[in-house]
């Protein structure tokens, strides 16, 4: 007679108890390393994303730039010449040459009496100043995303840097700890069982998101924390580079970029400066083409270094090369002559200069850019379902301990009440805040004062409405109307656009012109996406994976109970 006992599981040694000890370890890590900063890190994800394309939203929110003519070789001497016209007494200025993003010359210039930048938008052709409406446009995503920028002046710059780095290392250990805590994460890549519904889908999705360009969140997490590792770790420079008045930070930053340390000059408020001379700005732009071999030029500064002789600095163009700090040649500024040709070219500064390159991703060409948007798109993706997986996991789990499988607001517990309400708020009510703010650009007087801090206080107020409503509605009619609301929002942005402005797709689309074509479809198709998911997440919808169980009545007659069977 054969045995049917089922045989009792072989005990676990030591050493598979202590591994999966530590994988338990390291899967509280990941959840809460996760949990506490979610929210932050999907806004910092999300604006960072947004970043990749700054200049081209720069340009749709000033639509007075459309259609500026091909820059002329002599577009640097055209505009220095309007500048000196409208401010004689010069000190410093800064200008951005004009590429194919943008055509316009962007010029930051300070005299005597001001101790900050202003800026000026120039033709390309004539260098006349330009009548464009003042905001901040995409340069506020790319503030935000690394400190939080709530102002056009920049309030709370360091502390905001120090709250994104604590942020960054929490997501840099949920990667890691992410690896450990999944076994069977590469496998469970190919797996993806959306029709399942409820936790096995968001968990699917969680993993094919977390894998699938895992190399570039590591890339963009650790580059992140290098770009500012001296405000993070300033000890190893203040031992290799102490100075008899102490720290010698100009020093470290000038071996850093390839510089002479005398050559930085750094100006405090009240410092008097002489203006600047006359210029031969035209010999030495003829001088670096001829140096770069016919490389483009991305920027021109001209300043007085420590010894008061006025200098002009020419910058080789960002796109030219991976590293970041691209080659940079120093001249006199009435003469012409080189002073020295500069470049970081020591190991550590390399590295730096290649792990900010890939941050930044301003090496990219337009097909690169996107790549780039859709990695930080499955990256705000991996972070969504983590903490949308959060609220299933907690309640899957008070479900089988008896609780109330309800809708209702007032019956969740408080901390799953929380997270819910900060999910619809970050998770949906961000993009709904990004749409808010780039209509308001077309929405707000131009004559009106701060506009730049007004379209701001609009993204805020916006977002301060979707918390509210998540406040109100933890479920899914939170999630639906603030998803319908950002949809529509994105949605109406080019009808928006061509009420209010020239550059709409009736004209940008019969004359191929695709950077300002590009926009509108792109903010279009953001629309009807979130609409999509406003409806699918709409009450009352029946979950996926979810079958309706027939009555007993109404089973089969020659059904057979489930021992028999």
């Amino acid at each position: 007679m054969t045995d049917t006992t089922p045989a009792s599981p072989a005990p676990r040694t030591a050493r598979e108890q202590a591994r999966e000890g530590f994988r338990q370890a390291m899967s509280w890590l990941h959840t809460w390393a996760g949990l506490v900063l979610g929210w932050l890190l999907f806004a910092i994800f999300l604006t960072g994303t947004l970043s990749f394309f700054k200049t081209e939203i720069n340009l749709w929110m000033r639509p007075e730039l459309h259609g500026m003519p091909q820059p002329t070789r002599d577009v640097a001497e055209r505009a220095v010449a309007a500048m000196n016209r409208k401010v004689p007494d010069v000190t410093q200025w800064i200008m951005r040459m004009p590429d194919e993003r943008q055509n316009a010359i962007t010029l930051l210039w300070r005299d005597t009496g001001n101790g900050r930048f202003e800026t000026l938008l120039m033709n390309p052709q004539t260098g006349e100043t330009v009548d464009a409406r003042k905001t901040m446009g995409g340069e506020f995503f790319y503030r935000f995303h690394f400190e939080l920028r709530t102002a056009q002046k920049g309030r709370w710059a360091i502390e905001g840097r120090w709250v994104v780095g604590v942020a960054t290392m929490l997501m840099f250990i949920a990667l890691l700890t992410g690896v450990v805590t999944h076994r069977r994460i590469f496998k469970d890549f190919f797996t993806f069982r959306p029709a399942k519904g409820g936790q096995r889908a968001w968990l699917d999705a969680h993993n094919v998101t977390g894998v699938l360009v895992l190399p570039f969140y590591l890339m963009i997490t650790f580059s992140g924390l290098m770009i500012f590792h001296t405000l993070y770790m300033p000890s190893g420079i203040a031992v290799a580079y102490q100075g008899p008045k102490g720290v010698d930070s100009q020093t470290y930053f000038a071996d850093l970029q390839g510089e002479k340390p005398e050559r930085r000059v750094r100006r405090n408020p009240g410092d008097k400066v002489e203006p600047l001379p006359a210029l031969a700005l035209g010999p030495i732009l003829e001088t670096a083409r001829t140096r770069w071999e016919g490389g483009r030029i991305g920027g021109i500064q001209a300043r007085r270094d420590a010894q008061g002789t006025p200098v002009v600095e020419v910058t080789r163009h960002e796109g030219d090369r991976l590293q970041y700090r691209p080659e940079r040649m120093l001249f006199h500024g009435t003469t012409g002559a080189v002073l020295e040709q500069t470049d970081a070219t020591s190991p550590a500064a390399v590295t730096y200069g290649v792990l900010y390159g890939l941050h930044l991703g301003r090496f990219a060409g337009p097909g690169m850019r996107w790549v780039l948007v859709g990695f930080g798109l499955l990256g705000s993706l991996m972070i969504a379902t983590g903490m949308v997986l959060w609220s299933i996991k907690r309640s899957a789990q008070g479900q089988r301990k008896g609780a109330a499988a309800s809708d209702a607001p007032a019956r969740l517990p408080f901390g799953q009440r929380l997270v819910a309400s900060l999910n619809i708020a970050s998770l949906a009510g961000l993009p709904l805040a990004c749409a808010v703010y780039m209509a308001s650009n077309r929405l707000i007087p131009l004559d009106s004062p701060e506009r730049p801090d007004t379209e701001l206080s609009y993204f805020f107020g916006a977002w301060g409405v979707a918390l509210l409503w998540g406040v109100l509605f933890p479920n899914r009619r939170g999630w639906s109307v603030v998803l319908a609301l950002a949809g529509a929002a994105w949605a109406a942005l080019p009808l928006l656009n061509a009420l209010t402005t020239a550059p709409h797709l009736g004209v940008s689309l019969p004359a191929g012109d695709w950077l300002w074509a590009g926009m509108d479809l792109t903010f279009l198709a953001t629309g009807v996406l979130l609409g999509w998911l406003a409806w699918r997440l709409r009450p009352g919808r029946p979950l996926p994976g979810k079958a309706t169980r027939r009555p007993a009545a109404m089973a089969a007659p020659d059904a057979r109970p489930a021992a028999q069977a």
